[in-house]
């Protein structure tokens, strides 16, 4: 199918309700009054119950993770010790570190010639 065509079905279904709005605002306006109040009642319906019960809930959860934070700090409280030290303390420069000698490794021959026996495992 080509990119900017619309297929035949929805571009009937586009037409018919087209038509049936231009029909309604001449011939009965006042059902199409009534019909956008019950619409924007069932969208206020929906925002409401969003807002005050579904939002409301997502933020009890919210808070009871802020508890358990709390809760773990007071039995940890070293760890936040630690991080406040690092953060508070006064930003100094860093000598470079002094080179130490390279380790001299070697390396230990083995049994470079004979082959393992995979059976034995």
């Amino acid at each position: 199918m080509r990119r900017g065509s619309i297929h035949p079905l929805v571009g009937i279904a586009l037409f018919f309700g087209v038509f049936g709005l231009i029909y309604t605002i001449f011939e009965e306006p006042t059902a199409l009054f009534r019909s956008a109040m019950f619409i924007l009642l069932v969208i206020t319906v929906i925002y409401i119950f969003y807002h005050f019960v579904y939002k409301r809930r997502i933020n009890k959860d919210h808070l009871a993770y802020l508890k358990a934070v709390r809760q773990s700090k007071k039995l940890h409280p070293q760890a936040v010790r630690k991080q406040k030290t690092k953060s508070m303390a006064p930003k100094t420069k860093r000598l470079p570190k002094k080179r130490t000698a390279t380790t001299h490794l070697t390396v230990i021959e083995g049994k470079k010639g004979k082959k393992k026996n995979r059976a034995s495992f």
